[in-house]
This record gives C-alpha cells, sequence and structure tokens, in this order.
C-alpha cells in the first residue's frame, strides 16, 4: 500500500468534526455541530439581552413619563454634625420606659396639670391619663375613626397647651383651633380650619404656644398638604408653611410669617420675649422677636441640627428640649444627599407609596437639650430604635422626670434622668 493511501485514510478517519478541510471546494465549512451550538447560544442570548434593554427602556419611559406626586425643591444643608462630644452615641433612651402600651395611639402632645397628663391621640381624641387610667375627655371630630380616609372628619389633635387657669387650647391638624373645658368636656370652636387667611387655606395646623395676654402662637405646615401626606411635605421640602397670630380676645388672625419650611414645633421664651420656631426640613430652630428693638425680626437660633427636628418645649435647666423625628445619620446622610437632587426625590415618590419610604428609613430615637442660646448641651439616644423609635415632643414634669411623646407609637415613654445619672455613678 503506498502512502498516499494511508494519509487518505488518517485523513478521512479524523474529519468528520473539527478536521481541516483542504479537501473541500473553496469558500466551503465543513459542518459542525460545536459551532451550530455556539451560533444558537449566541443569538439566544442576544435576544435576552435585547428584551431585557427593551424592558429597562420602556420602564425609564414610563418613570419619566409618570407624574410625580411632589415637586421637589432643590436645597443645600451644611455636613451633618458629628455623632462625638454632647452628641456621643449612647443608649439613654433605651432605659426609658414604655407607659400604657398598646393602650394609647399616637400621643404626639403632651401636657401635665394637676396631676394628670393630657395628649391627643389618633383617633381624634383628647384624653386624661392618671396612672393607669386613661379617660376620654373630649372628641373633636366625628367618627369613624382609624382608617386613611376617615382622618380628616375624625380628627387629629396635635399641638395642645393648659393656661394657668386651667384652659386648654388644642390644634388639631384638620378641624382648626379648639378651647376645650378638661373639667367638662365642653369644646368651643376658635378658628375653622375652613378659614382662608391671605388667600390660603389651612392644611396642616400642627403646633401652638399661648401668652399670658392671650396671644396664640400657632403653625400651619403647609397649606398644600394636609397631616396624612406628612412625607411628600418632607420630601418636596417646599416653603409652604406658616407661623400665624390670634388673638383670643378681639378673634382677630394674622399672618407672622409666611414661605416656611414644614414650620413644627413652637414655644415661648421664659419672659415672653421671643417665640422659638422649628423649620423642619432645614433642621433648625428660628428665632422671633416678639419686644424690643428686634421686635418683628427673625434670626437662627439653632442651626445644623443633628436630625429634623419636631416640637420643642421648656427644660428645668432653663434651656428647650427638642424632639428629633429622624435624625441625618453622619455617614449616610441620605435626606442631605437628596436634598441638591430633587429628581432622585422625585422618582421615589413615584416608585413608592408613604408608608413603603418611612419603612426605608432605620429607627433611631434621639433628643437634645439646647441652652438659652440655642447651643446642644445633651443628646439621649436610642440608636436602634428598639424602646424609643422616634419622638414628637418632650414633657419634663419635674427636674429629670421626663416623658415622650410620639405621633406614631403606641405608648409613652419615661425616663428619669436622675436614676440614670445615679446608675452610671455606681
Amino acid at each position: 500500500m503506498d502512502g498516499r493511501n494511508v494519509r487518505r485514510r488518517q485523513t478521512g478517519r479524523g474529519s468528520r468534526v473539527g478536521e481541516d478541510t483542504d479537501d473541500l471546494p473553496p469558500g466551503v465549512k465543513r459542518y459542525s455541530a460545536d459551532t451550530d451550538t455556539q451560533e444558537k447560544g449566541f443569538f439566544t442570548l442576544s435576544k435576552i439581552s435585547l428584551v431585557f434593554l427593551a424592558a429597562v427602556g420602556i420602564t425609564m419611559v414610563i418613570l419619566i413619563l409618570l407624574p410625580s406626586p411632589v415637586q421637589p425643591k432643590s436645597f443645600s444643608l451644611p455636613d451633618p454634625p458629628a455623632f462625638e462630644g454632647v452628641l456621643a452615641q449612647n443608649k439613654k433612651l433605651q432605659r426609658a420606659k414604655r407607659l400604657l402600651e398598646g393602650q394609647i395611639a399616637g400621643p404626639e402632645s403632651l401636657e401635665f396639670h394637676e396631676g394628670a397628663i393630657y395628649t391627643g391621640t389618633l383617633d381624634g381624641k383628647i384624653v386624661k391619663i392618671v396612672g393607669e387610667t386613661i379617660q376620654s375627655i373630649a372628641v373633636l371630630g366625628t367618627p369613624p375613626c382609624g382608617k386613611f380616609e376617615d382622618e380628616p372628619t375624625c380628627g387629629r389633635p396635635l399641638g395642645i397647651r393648659i393656661t394657668k387657669d386651667g384652659t386648654m387650647y388644642a390644634l388639631d391638624a384638620y378641624l382648626g383651633l379648639f378651647q376645650v373645658n378638661i373639667k367638662t368636656g365642653d369644646v368651643n370652636q376658635l378658628i375653622s380650619s375652613e378659614l382662608v387667611v391671605d388667600g390660603k387655606p389651612f392644611k396642616f395646623l400642627n403646633d401652638l404656644a399661648v401668652s399670658d395676654d392671650g396671644i396664640i402662637y400657632f403653625t400651619d405646615s403647609s397649606y398644600k398638604w394636609d397631616r396624612r401626606h406628612n412625607r411628600y411635605l418632607v420630601v418636596e421640602a417646599g416653603d409652604c408653611g406658616r407661623l400665624m397670630w390670634y388673638n383670643t380676645a378681639t378673634k382677630q388672625i394674622r399672618t407672622l410669617l409666611s414661605n416656611l419650611h414644614f414650620p413644627n414645633g413652637v414655644e415661648l421664651s421664659a419672659k415672653q420675649d421671643y417665640l422659638l420656631m422649628v423649620e423642619l426640613t432645614r433642621a433648625r430652630v428660628l428665632k422671633y422677636h416678639l419686644k424690643g428693638p428686634k421686635s418683628g425680626k427673625v434670626e437662627v437660633f439653632a442651626d445644623n441640627l443633628p436630625g429634623l427636628p419636631d416640637n420643642i418645649r421648656h427644660s428645668s435647666g432653663g434651656g428647650y428640649w427638642l424632639a428629633i423625628a429622624a435624625i441625618r445619620n453622619p455617614k449616610l446622610p441620605l435626606f442631605d444627599i437628596m436634598a441638591s437632587r430633587p429628581w432622585m426625590r422625585s422618582l421615589i415618590m413615584k416608585i413608592f407609596d408613604q408608608e413603603t419610604f418611612m419603612k426605608m428609613i432605620p429607627k433611631y430615637g434621639m433628643v437634645v437639650e439646647l441652652d438659652e442660646n440655642g447651643r446642644i448641651i445633651q443628646s439621649l439616644h436610642d440608636p436602634t430604635g428598639e424602646v424609643i423609635p422616634a419622638v414628637s415632643e418632650v414633657l419634663e414634669i419635674s427636674p429629670g422626670e421626663l416623658y415622650f411623646g410620639s405621633y406614631f407609637a403606641p405608648f409613652i415613654g419615661k425616663l428619669n434622668l436622675l436614676e440614670l445619672d445615679d446608675s452610671n455613678k455606681s
């Protein structure tokens, strides 16, 4: 057998798959099962990629065309303060006790009078608390209560105050300003929320302070959003809030300040020569002068706070307790990051509803004490929010005896700072 036949047989045995194709006509490739599989895989991946890109593109178009419920404004804040010094993280709020847990809902604002605590609740009631006993003394709205759609008619009492003569003034977010007789439960509406002042309606009445001469200062957090949509108000960070003035003797009402950014808690100074007012979405407290050469002037009292502040009340040390609704985490300040990116806030509210958005915010309880000059002198923390997840107001009944309100929690918090200090010393 000559060598040519041997080479031919060897070539034939190995030429089924992937062999050289010298014996094929020019331009013709031998069929390969592997090549066919690779080509099919390539086309399958290409189709998947195209479908994915198309889906992403369609989703983006929908998100762009879908209207956002908010029209956010761009703004900026200073870098949040570090949690060090007087702001150093601690667990003092975790030593608090939960009172009346499961028996009360959303005790936003607290007042103390003749041995009893008074508060307004989510179900539209004003209640009196003595020990473990809760007594309903007034209902501002009409039932039913408990559902999202019920709130405007059920009512939601927020700020409450009791004067030296035992008269209560309550501000309902939806229904207006009321005078309440805490002994008989009689209710007298002083201002209806349907009243339009300077061309703007009351949408979100929030907190109040009452002077000795019968002037009531109160905040209308927004003439655009009501309390049910307060997350929209925070995300939008617009200037649709006002500080109002009402004379209980003459029944006159007027606007003191407008274009405010979620005005919230208010408190008169001990001498009643100025009023402090929280501006929540600017993380600061403003000082409005009522007397003297600066009367009518506004200046910043406390700036660049460690969180978004809620109500403000006197402390026994001559300063003020400031409740923090949500912190500005120095390591990842999401609120600050989104401040200059309104498109981001708009997109988030297109995707998530209010409740889902709130679940994304880490729980962290905090209150701070300010001195008479607005400097932070101490802070109380619950870093995990396991005991006190958030605070709307601090009531100091006696030196060191603190009670904590909340706009959503099913309890009132209590902490005795003096006992806390004693335990730390031992």
